[in-house]
């Protein structure tokens, strides 16, 4: 039995601790607190996203990140404490697209990460999906879809495969309400005492013995040792661990990669402006193909504002590029290191980028002016003092709109991706170790070589069930497998482990 440490009980640590521990001795290291037994708790495991958005505590107000080369830093959204991310996102759940994960494959040498060999993972997980029924969306969920019909596209599509058209989101949800990876993968190890779980312990650095890490030291200078350490930290701090522990691959930190998004504000008529209280405030998404590629386009609509405004707004259509080709970093701050990263997305720095996001708010607009919409909305404008959608027309107005108010989809991925070890851009192998150091793997979002096409909660929970398996194979007595990150094991003959401990 190995000691391992988990850094970070978020969307992916849950995972792996609850896994790691059907074998191992595991203590899972979290900067944040833990909100179970308070009223945040309550409010976020709600259904309905903007309760959790309207959880301060539960984000770092320190934390933020220039969205376009050049713009000002503003906020960013990554979860506080037990449950990450997973604990205050919008719990949609969605694959991406087959053609991601063979480009992972086929652009990075990652053979073990193509649409065949990770599909039966997504599988078991939708088991435990739901959605909403569609006599049960709000009014701007059935204007989506039936706006979406209007325009001649398909409509009740299953958005788990990879069709076009309008159709009801999965959720990472049940009757009651949300289903973080806290919920689902976390309470039930530590309710057994299986995980032993350290809160308010931010991770300073991996300790070190020359390329071997044999534990971690924390904020506060306790050194904590361990057979094995895993970094679930996130794409914002994962790297962040790995600069100021002297890793060397001129990876980390690069490659950062999220969605870009457009919102417009819609006032509504009165009858269709009430937000159900506990209910989910999107249930319904239009996927649409751009001049560049299939399915790059999302547009989503959200029944309540989130900001105020002048008129006044109660719903938002948001349009999104879901394949990306512009990348940012996140670089340690010279002036304090071990504090909030400094992050540049540098969104649609590229071309395509930019093409695919004017397509995709003339999707939006195309949609709002079908029928559907023009029955429930009074106006639609582009800005909290309500500048009308048609200003858009005028080139100077939509750059200066973007360059204002594009945000990101908080899918933040790709600053520790995998790759080969001559790939100067991967910082860990297939299986999740780190190139260069011994008994250390990241297994988050950071690996991820590219943004699936995705909201990434589902996504990021395939890669830690995984790499989880593949460490466990790797431990596995029987397994006879170097720590070197050279070593070839196929991810996928571990994925019989998977299935053993899945029930937890």
């Amino acid at each position: 039995m190995a000691r391992i440490i988990v850094v970070g009980a978020g969307s992916a640590g849950c995972v792996v601790a609850a896994r790691l521990s059907a074998e191992h001795e595991v203590e899972l290291v979290e900067a944040g607190p833990d909100w179970a037994g308070t009223a945040t708790e309550t409010r976020l495991a709600s259904a309905n996203w903007m309760d959790a958005m309207a959880s301060p505590e539960a984000f770092d107000p320190a934390l933020a990140a220039t969205r376009l080369a050049g713009d000002a830093p503003r906020q960013y959204h990554r979860g506080r404490g037990v449950g990450g991310s997973s604990s205050v996102n919008a719990m949609l759940a969605l694959p991406g697209l087959p053609r991601d994960y063979d480009r992972w494959a086929e652009h990075y040498g990652l053979d073990e990460w193509s649409w065949e060999r990770v599909e039966p993972t997504f599988v078991r997980l939708a088991r435990d999906l739901i959605a909403t029924p569609a006599d049960e969306y709000t009014p701007m969920d059935r204007a989506l879809v039936d706006a979406a019909g209007a325009l001649g596209m398909a409509t009740g599509v299953d958005t788990l495969t990879p069709d076009d058209g309008g159709g009801t989101l999965w959720r990472n949800a049940d009757a009651i309400g949300r289903r973080s990876s806290a919920a689902v993968y976390l309470r039930p190890v530590l309710e057994r005492g299986a995980v032993v779980l350290r809160t308010e312990a931010k991770v300073d650095r991996l300790l070190r013995e020359g390329d071997a890490v044999v534990g971690v030291v924390l904020l506060d200078g306790t050194k904590v040792y361990a057979d094995q350490v895993v970094l679930a930290a996130g794409a914002i701090e994962t790297p962040a661990i790995l600069l100021r522990s002297g890793c060397s691959r001129p990876g980390v930190g690069k490659g950062l990669q999220d969605h870009p998004a457009a919102s417009l504000l819609l006032a509504l008529r009165p009858s269709v402006r009430e937000v159900r209280d506990g209910q989910p405030c999107i249930n319904a998404v239009v996927r649409t193909s751009s001049s560049r590629a299939e399915g790059d386009i999302h547009v989503l609509p959200m029944q309540g504002a989130l900001s105020e405004s002048t008129p006044a707004h109660h719903a938002v259509v948001m349009a999104a590029v879901m394949t990306v080709t512009s990348t940012g970093e996140v670089r340690l701050n010279r002036d304090d290191p071990t504090g909030p990263p400094v992050i540049a997305e540098r969104m649609l720095t590229t071309e395509r980028d930019r093409q695919v996001m004017r397509e995709a708010v003339g999707v939006a607009r195309r949609l709002l002016e079908t029928a559907p919409f023009q029955e429930i909305v009074e106006a639609a404008f582009i800005d909290a003092a309500g500048t009308p959608v048609a200003a858009l027309d005028d080139p100077d107005v939509y750059n200066a709109w973007l360059t204002s108010s594009i945000g990101d989809y908080f899918h933040a991925v790709g600053t520790a991706r995998m790759g080969t070890a001559d790939d100067p851009g991967a910082v860990v192998d297939q299986r999740g170790r780190v190139h260069g150091l011994a008994n250390v793997r990241v297994i988050d979002c950071s690996v991820m070589p590219e943004v699936p096409a995705a909201n990434t909660h589902l996504p990021v929970v395939m890669v830690a069930e995984r790499l989880s398996a593949a460490l466990l194979a790797d431990l596995a007595p029987s397994t006879s497998v170097s720590a070197s990150p050279s070593a070839s094991a196929s991810v996928s003959s571990s994925e019989g482990v998977a299935d053993r401990v899945h029930s937890l």
